[in-house]
């Protein structure tokens, strides 16, 4: 996909340089998330430097959930941040988080440093989620934002991918070191983009707006025109939005509350579907289910299959459109996660074929690649298309703000149910979620591809 910003048609030659520059601080993220797999198994061991010993399962728990409790602290507090700084400076500020993230944990001398570098970490997410995919709707045009805001999953996903190959190869201490410089190749890229050209319209500079516009539309003298077309589309789109204030029958009329319950569905389907606590605990998850490969082997090869998957939604999405790429991939994850499951659950009854031990990286694999044609690309482009422009920003703030709460009961709740009923036990109420999913994108989902972003309806 990245290749499309040489092949594609002029006026969207910007519009991919740009959402590759702010996704940079995405891609650091995606490490800052995943980072709990590859060096869980160290922390757990008698080799750990922390002075306070091996952490146990529930301090586990805590190191990989308590990245959403920062997540939900700025999911609500950074929508106000962007509306006096603007986006493009929020989006700079989540640089500082990330880079203490990675210095506390350098640092590091004990569990408590950690606890507090992922809640520090999670900032950066809630801002990326509260304010990333709005900033590529604004300065994207219709028939690529499908493409442009597949950058964001697979920004964050290919991160999870290298930190599961720095985890491998590198030790506890270098990966900080390593990450680090991402935060300043974002600086350096972003202080040469504009502001969005409907931050500047809410501002009311109609000047600075033009020159973003023409901007982010490669503005020829060929397309000027059209152009300047669009910034009055914008106004009139803004100083209606300026002008009515927001009301409570505003979030009652039918259309709404259809598109403001399908936005539950997919926040729910997004947390549930056990792909955020695969891919946080993907190593142990191998070696409790017996596969034939080392953990940390069959994670960076799950990973790598993840980003694969979101490249195809990436391609696909504004091909095929978003409701058909949903239905598969709910219903292929439902499929290969129930094999997972029956896989665990036959490993702790019975002595497996050593001709089958290759069973769990293909299913979860699979599992994996499916869910990320969908459930883990789309739900952040979906909900902004289905909910009318007028409550979008705050109606984001909730389901994001859901997005992490979630997360966290995920998360915290994830190595403790699996004591209690094993790992084939977790995995089988996943497999029932995606089933459930399944049916409602089949019969009930409407389809948003080239939907106008500015209408109310």
């Amino acid at each position: 996909m990245i290749f499309n910003i040489f092949k594609s048609e002029s006026s969207t030659k910007n519009q991919y340089v740009a959402t590759i520059a702010i996704n940079i601080i995405t891609l650091a993220h995606g490490c800052a998330i995943a980072w709990v797999s590859p060096t869980s198994s160290y922390l757990k061991s008698n080799e750990t430097h922390l002075t306070d010993g091996p952490i146990t399962a529930t301090q586990s728990s805590w190191i990989g959930s308590l990245i959403s409790i920062g997540a939900l602290i700025n999911t609500f507090c950074y929508g106000k941040i962007a509306d006096i700084l603007g986006k493009k400076i929020s989006l700079i500020i989540l640089l500082v988080p990330n880079v203490i993230f990675w210095l506390l944990i350098y640092f590091s001398t004990n569990v408590i440093h950690i606890y507090i570098a992922r809640a520090i970490a999670g900032l950066t997410g809630g801002g990326l989620l509260r304010i990333l995919p709005l900033f590529t709707g604004e300065i994207a045009e219709s028939h690529v934002r499908g493409k442009l805001g597949a950058y964001f999953p697979l920004a964050m996903y290919g991160g999870m991918l290298l930190i599961f190959i720095l985890g491998t190869y590198l030790d506890f201490f270098t990966i900080p070191l390593v990450m680090l410089p991402f935060s300043i190749i974002f600086f350096f890229c972003m202080i040469f983009l504009p502001e969005t050209p409907q931050y500047y319209l809410k501002k009311g500079e109609n000047l600075k707006a033009l020159e973003s516009l023409k901007f982010y539309r490669s503005c020829s003298r060929d397309n000027e025109g059209k152009v300047k077309n669009e910034l009055e589309s914008l106004r009139n789109a803004v100083n209606n939005v300026n002008i009515e204030k927001i009301e409570v029958k505003d979030f009652v009329e039918k259309s709404t509350l259809r598109g403001l319950s399908m936005s539950f569905f997919l926040t729910f389907i997004a947390s549930f579907s056990g792909n955020f606590a695969i891919m946080t605990y993907t190593a142990d998850i191998f070696e409790s289910s017996g596969s034939s490969l080392k953990p940390n082997e069959s994670a960076m090869i799950v990973a790598f299959i993840q980003f694969i998957g979101i490249y195809v939604a990436s391609i696909c999405v504004d091909k095929f459109g978003r409701k058909i790429l949903m239905s598969i991939s709910c219903g292929g994850s439902s499929l290969f996660l129930c094999l997972m499951a029956t896989y665990a659950y036959l490993n702790d009854t019975m002595e497996i074929p050593n001709d089958l031990k290759w069973l769990p990286i293909f299913a979860v694999s699979c599992a994996i690649f499916l869910n990320a044609i969908g459930v883990a690309s789309l739900p952040f482009m979906i909900i902004t298309e289905l909910v009318p422009h007028k409550i979008r920003e705050f109606s984001v703030m909730i389901f994001m703000a859901l997005l992490t709460l979630f997360g966290f009961c995920n998360l915290k709740v994830f190595p403790i149910l699996t004591e209690i009923i094993e790992l084939h036990g977790c995995i089988w109420i996943y497999s029932g979620i995606c089933l459930f999913g399944t049916f409602i994108t089949i019969f009930v989902m409407p389809e948003t591809k080239g939907k106008n972003l500015f209408q109310n309806k």
